[in-house]
This record gives structure tokens, sequence and C-alpha cells, in this order.
């Protein structure tokens, strides 16, 4: 049995989490070796709790170990340790890498040039589409979105990168047999199509509380940078930029209104010093310049027609991120009812606005 193999099954075992893990591997040099090692070498040589080299003692290691591999195999996973060359560049560089990678799809190198997107799990409509707008931008010029596949901001970034033919990876804080939410089924089949989905954890682990700050520091070492879009004053997004901030990574974040809650987050973080992003230019900027060399040229703003007329353009003048009731734009701008319907057609047909429930306008 080679070294990988021992590497799953130390993996496997309760207690030994990825602290005990590099105490084990800086004493014993090899995962077979901490197997054969008595419960008092573990302890005192190692220096890890009674508790901990109990279960390694008690540790079934062929039966559980074949368990596993056989649900890796059916599910089509790969599995990767910090000593295979496919091994994210961006992780293997930060304090405490996870010391076993379960992988469904494909990790390339260029996913080395990736941003995390993160924020709310229930956002606002500015939320959405900013998070729409950002990652979209960055994944056409060559960016692979990194995020947790979590309702809202989350689930938003990935579709956004994988709608214009970008690449995405999604950090799971459970294992790789199991879909969470349980609403993401499909998303999470068109992730790995585009990318790949990833857990440093077993197989069948369920999603535990606990698991998901541990998860968010993978989201931030996979990346250069974090991007908040949209989080509260104690969303779970700020734990992804705090490890950001200890790797020695950038922190973005989106100021929005001062009165609405889910902005408040992002506000406290660019106090605290993250750089403010209003474009995808604002994140690039921040890259090496040899980083930058490797990416494609930015699109452009894609709210902007040359080709407007004066009507139109005033109607558009008229329409922002902020949701706005066709009642509103036809009293603003003094046209006609019938005018200003027509345009709001046109405009919608050239993509630079949306029309929502209720006869609401904003920009697209």
């Amino acid at each position: 049995m080679d070294n990988k193999l021992y590497s799953i099954a130390l993996n496997m075992v309760d207690g030994v989490d990825r602290v005990n893990y590099y105490k084990l591997m800086g004493h014993f040099g090899a995962p077979e070796r901490v197997f054969s090692a008595s419960q008092e070498e573990l302890m005192k040589g190692a220096g890890i709790r009674e508790k901990a080299a109990s279960s390694i003692k008690s540790f079934r290691l062929e039966e559980e170990l074949n368990g596993e591999l056989n649900q890796i195999q059916k599910s089509g996973v790969t599995v990767l340790t910090t000593d295979d060359k496919e091994y994210p560049s961006n992780l293997k560089t930060i304090f405490d890498p996870p010391p076993v990678l379960y992988v469904r799809g494909k990790i390339v190198e260029s996913d080395a040039i990736a941003v995390a997107v993160v924020g709310s799990r229930s956002p606002t409509h500015y939320g959405k589409l900013v998070t729409e707008n950002m990652s979209k931008g960055l994944a056409e010029m060559g960016v692979t979105i990194v995020s947790g596949m979590a309702r809202g901001i989350d689930s938003i970034a990935h579709t956004s990168a994988i709608s214009c033919g970008g690449r995405t990876i999604a950090v799971l804080g459970c294992g790789l047999n199991i879909v969470y939410p349980s609403e993401n089924v499909k998303l999470m089949n068109e992730i790995m199509n585009h990318g790949a989905v990833i857990s440093e954890f077993c197989m069948s682990t369920k999603p535990n509380k606990m698991n998901f700050p541990q998860r968010n520091r993978v989201i931030s070492g996979l990346s250069l940078g974090t991007v908040v879009t949209e989080a509260a004053e104690k969303s779970g997004s700020l734990i992804t930029s705090r490890h950001a901030i200890e790797q020695g990574r950038e922190v973005f974040a989106v100021p929005g209104c001062i009165n609405v809650l889910k902005s408040q987050g992002t506000n406290r973080l660019i106090k605290m010093g993250a750089k403010l992003v209003e474009s995808v230019e604002d994140i690039i900027n921040e890259f090496p310049q040899d980083v930058r060399a490797f990416l494609k040229p930015e699109k452009g703003n894609r709210n902007i027609d040359c080709n407007l007329t004066g009507s139109e353009k005033l109607i558009f003048s008229l329409i922002d991120t902020e949701l706005r009731h066709i009642d509103t734009i036809i009293e603003q701008s003094n046209l006609p009812v019938g005018v200003v319907s027509g345009i709001l057609l046109n405009l919608e047909l050239k993509g630079l606005i949306k029309q929502l429930s209720g006869k609401m306008f904003v920009r697209g």
C-alpha cells in the first residue's frame, strides 16, 4: 500500500485534524509509520492527545479504507495529496493546506489565477447584480471563480462564470457524496463540467456547522484574492476574508447602502482596509504584472451602448442597480407612456436592462 492510501486513511481517523496530521508527519515522516506506532509514541513522540492516539490505534485500517476507496471509485473522484503535482499551487503555500483533497471534475494549471467571490446567502437584488457582473467579468478574462456552492452569492458566482464559458471551483464543507444545499444538484454537475468541486473531508462527511470555517480557509487559499460582494455584520464571508488576510492574500469589498443591513459587513471591511471595488478593473489592478499578462482583454462595460438615441439615453440614465418602477421612470422622463414602454422594450432587447415582476426595471 502506497503513501497516498495511508494518507487517505489517516485523514479519515476521528480526532486527527490537520494540526494533528502535520504533528504526526513531523515526527514519523510517513503516514504508514503512524499506524504501526504504539499509543505511547503517538502521544509522547508526536505530541497528540490520548483521544486522538486511541482513535488511531482502534482504526480498522483495511476495512475503513476499502469502504472509502469504493466510494471514491464509484463517484469518479480523484484524490490529491500535497506531494502530487496536480495539487493546487496556491493552496500548497498556505500555513495549513489540506493533507488530502478530494476532487470531482478537473483542476488545471490556469486555475492558479483565481479569485474567490463570496457573500450573503440571501442577497438583495443589488448584491445579486454586482456578483453576477463581477464574476462574469473576471471569468471572461480567464480568472477562475472560487466559491462555496452555498445559496445566494456563492451560487450566483458559480453560475455567472459558467454562463460565459469560464472556469469555476466549488469548495464544500461536506463529503463529495453529499450535495449541500440539496437543490444545487444541477449546479454541482455544471461546476464539474466547467472546473471542479473539491473537499478536504471524507466522502460521506455530513455538512456539520464546524466544517464551514475550515472550508472557508480553502476557498481563500485557492485564490489570489477574495471579493465580498454583500455581507451582513456577522456573515460567514467575513471568516473567509480573515483567512485571506492571514494567508497574505488580497481582500476586496463592494460598498453598499449604509441603511441596508446586508451591506454592513462589506462596509466594515472597507473601513478595516479592504480595497473598495467598483469594477473588475479594481481587482485586476492588484494582480502582479506577470499574472495580468496571462489575462484576456476586458470586454468593457456591458451597460453602455453608443448607438442609443437621445430618448433611449434619457431612459437608460433613469435606471440603475436599484429597482425602478415604470411609473417612476415615466414621471421622471416626462415622456408619454407608450414611448417609455417602447424604449424600455428596446433597451431590454439590447441586454442593457432587465424587467422583473411588477413592472420593475434594473440595469442588466
